[in-house]
């Protein structure tokens, strides 16, 4: 039996109880399945975040009346609950947003939560129609000088545009409007505006405005090293991305500080392959592209305490041909070193590279 037949026998069952329950037992029903609902959540158990999701949903309606807010919040989770191909969940999502409408229209919040999971669900066939929904919340929030949530709407609209060619010229003309926001109305610390930041950076480095970006990127490390005192995505992301910006950029030196930044939020993990922060594409051998042979070559490199790639060692290869270019590729490229007791060690690794013909 699929997921959405469990939740439609589940929904019937319910259907079908008693009408002339009390208020006080429809009320303990509802809490009794809205916190097995949340301990689903809790266990990331799916099957019953489905199936206790609709069933809290079904009594929220019963007891707050179909139109209250309390029922559009639970009708978002049961939806939310929902696989993406489940066409229950687009059904479900659109007569919630009419109730939105209706009967609380200056509740952008509530908008926002019920038209970004639409507007995801139809951007691949709509998708002028699905930015254009996140960008008249956006424009309401800034009219009710909601900057904040303006600004996630706005980065939502950004991302979903980003994913497509057709429509990369409203990210990058929003990322400069989300810009001007985030700077005029929330503070340096706000992980909605570090957010944007990451994006901003991503557009200069876009278009080749490598000293823009890095500016950017610095100034988020900056924020998390001095006001904010946890690790965040945002910053490892930033790290990663001046590593690449500086040995782009022949600034070797100033990239291994944040090769040992990154080394020291993601420890080594000696039973895992490691992952280059910066890798060069070695060049396809001439003579191996001329015989058509694809190929594979094994290495053995000692990462450095700065992270730099050293003592290379083919272990072996399907052809000696495409060794020097391998080696050669290598040795630009950078790691996060191996900490031990709070100090860079070198350390040993290996790497598979593959060389197919097309």
């Amino acid at each position: 039996m699929t997921r959405t037949l469990i939740a439609f026998s589940l929904l019937s069952a319910l259907s079908s109880a008693p009408s002339n329950a009390s208020s006080e037992d429809l009320n303990a029903q509802f809490k009794q399945h809205y916190s097995a609902y949340q301990t689903a959540v809790k266990t990331d158990n799916k099957a019953q975040i489905v199936a206790t999701a609709m069933q809290a949903y079904d009594l929220g309606q019963q007891l707050y009346g179909s139109h209250h807010i309390n029922t559009v919040n639970l009708a978002i989770n049961y939806a939310d609950a929902l696989d993406n191909k489940n066409t229950e969940k687009l059904r479900v999502l659109e007569n919630t947003l009419k109730i939105v409408e209706n009967h609380h229209k200056d509740n952008l919040q509530a908008s926002f939560d019920v038209t970004l999971p639409i507007a995801k669900l139809t951007f691949k066939d709509e998708k002028r129609a699905a930015l254009n929904s996140l960008k008249e919340i956006g424009h309401k929030a800034e009219a009710q000088k909601d900057y904040e949530l303006a600004s996630v709407a706005y980065l939502e609209a950004i991302k979903l545009a980003a994913t497509s060619r057709k429509t990369a010229s409203t990210a990058r003309t929003l990322i400069r409007r989300t810009d001007e926001i985030n700077k005029a109305h929330l503070p340096e610390t706000a992980i909605q505006r570090l957010s944007t930041d990451i994006w901003v950076a991503a557009l200069d480095e876009a278009k080749n405005r490598k000293k823009a970006a890095i500016s950017r990127l610095e100034h988020i490390v900056e924020i998390f090293d001095e006001n904010l005192e946890f690790d965040h995505p945002f910053e490892l992301t930033a790290h990663s991305r001046l590593v690449n910006l500086y040995e782009k950029t022949r600034q070797s030196d100033k990239a291994t500080k944040h090769c040992l930044a990154i080394a020291k939020i993601v420890p080594w993990q000696d039973t895992q392959q490691q992952e280059p922060l910066y890798r060069v594409h070695p060049i396809y051998p001439t003579s191996m592209a001329r015989r058509m042979k694809s190929g594979w070559v094994r290495l053995q490199f000692t990462v450095s305490k700065s992270g730099f790639v050293k003592d290379i060692e083919v272990l072996e290869s399907s052809d000696s041909g495409f060794e020097k270019a391998s080696i050669k590729a290598m040795e630009q490229w950078r790691y996060a070193p191996k900490f031990e007791n709070g100090e860079p060690v070198e350390a040993k690794s290996t790497v598979q590279l593959d060389y197919k013909i097309s």
